[in-house]
Parts: C-alpha cells; sequence; structure tokens
C-alpha cells in the first residue's frame, strides 16, 4: 500500500516537474510563498476527490471497488497520455498567437506552457498567478485522488504524499530548466504521469 501511495502521488505530481523546467529555461522565478500555493492546490484536489470517491466505493458491491478504481485510474492515464500528444500536434500546427477563450481554454494551455501563468511578464509568479497554474495542474490529481479512494489508499497520507512530491518536484524542475540549455527529453516528462497511472491500474487489477 505504501507503494502505490508514492507511485500515485509520482503520478499526479510529474506534471510539476514539467512545469518547472518550462519555467526555469524561461527563467521564471517562483517564490516559496507561491510554491505552497502550487502544491497546496493539488493536496486539496485530491482531498476533495478522495472523499468524493469513498462516498462512492460506500455504493459499489465490494468485489468491484478495487476494480473499478484500477479501470479509472487506466482510463485517467490514456486521457492524460492522449491529451498531451493532441495539444503537442495543436501547437505545432498552429500559427503563432492562435488560442482559443475561456477559462477552460487557459487553463488547458498552462498545462502546456506553464510559464504563460506569469500574466504581468514580471519574471516572478505571485501568489494570484500560482493560484493559476496550481489549479491547472490540480486537474489531474483530482481525478486520480477519486480512483486512490477506490482502492483504498489512506487519505491523509495520500494528501500528504501529492503535497510533499510535488514541493520537491516543481523546485527540482525549475533548477534543472536554469542550468540545462535545451531540456527537450524532460519536456516530455509530462507523459510519465499518464504511464505511472496506467501502471497502477493495471496492477491493482491483476
Amino acid at each position: 500500500m505504501p507503494g502505490l501511495t508514492l507511485l500515485l502521488a509520482l503520478a499526479v505530481s510529474v506534471d510539476g516537474f514539467s512545469a518547472g523546467l518550462s519555467c526555469g529555461l524561461r527563467g521564471l522565478l517562483i517564490p516559496f510563498p507561491s510554491l505552497l500555493v502550487i502544491c497546496c492546490s493539488s493536496a486539496a484536489a485530491v482531498t476533495a476527490s478522495m472523499l468524493l470517491g469513498g462516498e462512492v466505493a460506500g455504493l459499489l458491491p465490494v468485489h468491484y471497488v478495487t476494480s473499478f478504481g484500477g479501470g479509472l485510474l487506466i482510463v485517467l492515464g490514456t486521457y492524460v497520455t492522449m491529451q498531451y500528444a493532441a495539444a503537442e500536434g495543436r501547437d505545432q500546427q498552429a500559427p503563432a498567437g492562435a488560442g482559443g477563450n475561456g477559462p477552460g481554454w487557459m487553463l488547458a494551455a498552462l498545462v502546456r506552457k506553464p510559464e504563460k501563468a506569469d500574466l504581468d511578464r514580471s519574471g516572478v509568479l505571485s501568489l494570484k498567478e500560482a493560484l493559476l497554474l496550481g489549479a491547472a495542474l490540480a486537474a489531474d490529481a483530482f481525478g486520480a485522488g477519486f480512483g486512490a479512494a477506490l482502492l483504498g489508499l489512506p487519505l491523509p497520507v495520500t494528501v500528504l504524499a501529492v503535497g510533499a512530491t510535488k514541493l520537491l518536484l516543481v523546485p527540482l524542475g525549475v533548477a534543472l530548466g536554469r542550468v540545462i540549455s535545451g531540456g527537450a527529453v524532460f519536456k516530455h516528462a509530462a507523459l510519465l504521469g499518464g504511464a505511472i497511472l496506467i501502471f497502477l491500474g493495471i496492477i491493482t487489477i491483476v
């Protein structure tokens, strides 16, 4: 069970590493208070979804709960991977400056290009901007937390693991982004999160 919790925390936090890397490559600073806002956003999303998932688990037949949770993680992991691949294709085909409107599009754009959260172009991520980036990064955490509850993972430990892992991975990504010139390999680290979710789903069902 501790191993599953750590893997889940890594799966929903690896996008934080990718976001930190993008910010570091462009010299965007993330002060510690802003980092805490990002981490707390994911932790709050996991808390809410696990509470909801716990309620749903009580309505399902006991022998189906684990399989349902594992299947949900597989679906979520596949969705994350496909969305990332589709977004990469759109970015390559779209003309410069092209984009959509509305909060949903903005959050999706921030997942692909976290540096856009620096709305005032100050080079420093403010608390308000960190809240926006945190909301974008928390989307996957919400779905994964729901699946975690169905698998019977402990809520306090899972929430702390997610918050602590993101607290480590975001600044690690920023630091790495400052010292490397390209980062083409690491830019696709977000795909790892989807792969881990699929792996977790398979091992819990099997």
